[in-house]
């Protein structure tokens, strides 16, 4: 079940990347930019910056799950059945249902059509999510067709799955991105509704095995404490020689109107931006500490 696939990325690992994003993830992060990425289920998005207001997709709803309000369609996902007919009558495309399911031979030709991209710069193909452990059968299918083909590979992964799933995954990767959200098992428990234990073991595994980059998304309230701060980044500092940096992430709001779009409530969202002058601070204290941080 893919969510998206984007053809050109700078910021998905080295050089200029194919990201293919699936659907699915154990994790319910607070701060979660992609709400439709967490079920494996498709979804109906409306997007109201898009939508004409003529009112052909609430006449022709068969299940009578969209009507217009003040602020423009409001979608009962209760009642939804997904049978896409509002998809097919939208002017504007402001009716849209996520996910959709993908054979690896056709997401691989998606990927294959972008190598034109790499002859002239470095890339190549990340498989993100979503949870890319979560879909791991599909994944290691991918990675291994691309990896046979010449293709680089990165994968964005919060490493929360068993150690020998992730082994059988390194013959066929030369990068990995995984984030690191909070030291202390237990408030990452309440974070992120997982323990943290196998994921920094898993960390320090492929430490030793694979280039690996680390990414700390800086929440307010939530993981940047001095406490927090100091622990990352002296856990950093024991890792093994394959390691790469940390990138430090700026906590953005972007995915709070996504919730909305869904029907959910965003826990986060009176939490402002954090101020460039502390990232530059979170990164020098990491840096004083030992370890190689960079902002992204």
């Amino acid at each position: 079940m893919v969510l998206k696939i984007d053809r050109c990325s700078k910021h998905d690992g080295p050089g200029i990347r194919t990201v293919v994003f699936l659907k699915g993830c154990p994790l319910r992060c607070r701060w979660c930019s992609t709400p439709d990425s967490q079920s494996m289920e498709p979804h109906l998005i409306h997007t109201e910056t898009l939508c004409a207001r003529c009112g052909r997709c609430v006449a022709h709803c068969p299940e009578k799950a969209l009507d217009m309000g003040a602020g423009g369609i409001a979608v009962d996902h209760r009642r939804c059945t997904l049978c896409g007919k509002c998809v097919e009558l939208c002017l504007k495309n402001a009716m849209k249902v996520t996910g959709i399911k993908m054979s690896v031979d056709e997401v691989y030709d998606i990927i294959n059509r972008s190598r034109g991209f790499w002859t002239r710069m470095p890339g190549g193909m990340t498989i993100s999510g979503g949870e890319v452990l979560f879909q791991f059968d599909f994944a290691k299918a991918l990675l291994k067709k691309c990896h046979d083909a010449g293709i680089d590979t990165n994968i964005e992964t919060s490493c929360y799955a068993p150690t020998e799933k992730i082994r059988e995954l390194l013959p066929y990767l030369d990068h990995i991105c995984c984030d690191v959200k909070h030291m202390d098992d237990k408030v990452h428990k309440r974070l992120t509704a997982v323990p943290n234990k196998s994921i920094l073991e898993n960390i320090r595994m492929l430490s030793h095995e694979k280039d690996l980059i680390l990414r700390y998304p800086v929440i307010p309230t939530c993981n940047d404490s001095d406490e927090n701060i100091n622990a990352t980044a002296d856990f950093v500092t024991t890792l093994g020689k394959t390691f790469n940096r940390i990138d430090l992430l700026q906590y953005h709001v972007m995915g709070a109107v996504t919730y909305r779009r869904l029907g959910r409530e965003y826990q986060l969202e009176d939490i402002p931006a954090v101020p460039r002058e502390r990232m530059i601070g979170i990164r020098d204290r990491m840096i004083a500490r030992g370890a190689k941080a960079v902002l992204a």
